[in-house]
């Protein structure tokens, strides 16, 4: 093989040669350009490596020039003196994963490992992915995803929201997805970060709180200082009782205004008879819904005025409850107005999820039933004793569920009006 002094104008002339040939550059020993009778000239690193000869491929010229050449076999000499193999390390780079943010690695988890689980623990997993934790997550690289993330998350549901058995469901959905993005996608994450929390001993925790008419009072005054989104879901939750991410999420799309019903009647002598009834209806989508199925919840007089008065805060939008800070998009957290009401309000143990458990109860006491309640709150927990008859059960309650709210409603208009 020739050696000589190679210079840029000298390889540039280099003729098309009849078969392939290399050349040694006597300044920088080890660079070889490789000269194919195609015509292209790459530059080569050739080296000795636990005495097995190597060739190391830099680049083709002219997009690698001879200086930066040069330049890449005198750092591959010193990798090689420091006892790595440049084309090991180069082999390794070539199969590592690209790096990957967190609604990334959601995405691919959705499409690989989803369809392998059962429908309903499917439809659970993507309720906690996207209402959960792509809400806290998304954006950040999953490398830099650490303990103190996973823990905030788990702190918040478990303590603040008092849902400790959530808590441990979102945990499960994390490590498997940290579990896949290390077997599966060979995603380097030194330290799992779930691996250094625990799990909530959820029956210690449970919560039975109520709120009183005085804590319902303050409530509902500390409600009316949010921003006006913030407060209108606030009443929302506790005017019909439904989830608060399914609430936060409302669309115009899904208000129908007096849509049509029937409904049973008996006359004098017991004969029974439809009789068709209208109601202003909120229906939560399937997609939504926490049980995957669509839901519709009358609205009475009250959450019908909140509604009408945030059309104008809408501003022709696609959500009912508009977000201040992002344009087109809902209101995704109450966790800054939640910590402010627990501040300076009378109730600080307050939580969210203490307003569905005071619906229930107060409609309880109004003499509603367990299966009617159930209804309300889309939650078939409220008719376990009948458990079996629920399942099979799908007659609608519309007109008992609106009778249920329109009850609740007046008794809470009674207990504001005490207000001094």
């Amino acid at each position: 093989m020739p050696k000589e002094k190679l210079d840029h104008q000298k390889i540039s002339s280099l003729g098309i040669p009849e078969k392939a040939t290399s050349y040694y550059d006597t300044i920088e020993t080890g660079l070889m350009l490789r000269h194919s009778a195609a015509g292209s000239k790459t530059f080569c690193y050739r080296y000795r490596f636990n005495g097995k000869k190597r060739r190391y491929t830099i680049g083709q010229f002219p997009g690698i020039s001879l200086r930066k050449a040069r330049e890449k076999v005198r750092e591959l000499k010193v990798e090689v003196n420091n006892g790595f193999d440049p084309q090991v390390e180069k082999r390794k780079k070539r199969y590592q994963p690209e790096s990957k943010d967190f609604q990334e690695l959601v995405d691919i988890y959705k499409k690989r490992y989803l369809p392998t689980l059962r429908e309903s623990t499917q439809a659970e997993y993507n309720r906690i992915l996207d209402n959960e934790l792509l809400p806290e997550l998304k954006g950040l690289p999953v490398t830099e995803i650490s303990e103190h993330h996973i823990r905030s998350i788990l702190e918040t549901k478990a303590i603040k929201d008092g849902s400790p058995t959530m808590a441990n469901r979102i945990r499960a959905v994390l490590s498997s997805l940290f579990k896949f993005a290390i077997k599966k996608l060979g995603i380097k994450i030194s330290n799992n970060p779930v691996k250094a929390t625990s799990p909530y001993k959820s029956g210690e925790n449970k919560r039975n709180r109520v709120y009183d008419e005085e804590e319902i009072r303050n409530l509902w005054s500390f409600f009316e200082k949010q921003n006006p989104a913030i407060e209108a879901i606030f009443k929302m939750l506790l005017l019909t009782g439904q989830r608060k991410t399914e609430t936060m999420r409302m669309k115009w799309s899904d208000i129908e205004m007096e849509k049509p019903y029937k409904r049973t009647r008996f006359d004098d002598e017991g004969n029974e008879y439809s009789e068709a009834f209208l109601a202003n209806v909120w229906t939560i989508p399937a997609e939504n819904a926490k049980n995957k199925r669509s839901h519709e919840i009358p609205l009475s007089k009250m959450p019908m005025d909140i509604i009408k008065e945030m059309q104008s805060i809408s501003e022709g939008g696609e959500y009912v409850f508009k977000s201040p800070r992002k344009d087109k998009k809902p209101v995704v957290s109450l966790r800054s107005a939640v910590q402010r009401i627990q501040k300076y309000s009378k109730v600080s143990d307050f939580r969210l999820h203490d307003l569905r458990r005071t619906v229930a109860t107060y409609m309880a006491e109004s003499g509603t039933s367990p299966m009617v309640i159930g209804k309300v709150l889309n939650h078939k927990g409220l008719a376990k004793e009948n458990s079996i008859t629920a399942r099979y059960n799908r007659h609608d309650y519309m007109d008992q569920k609106r009778q249920a709210l329109n009850r609740w409603n007046s008794r809470l208009k009674i207990i504001l009006n005490k207000r001094k």
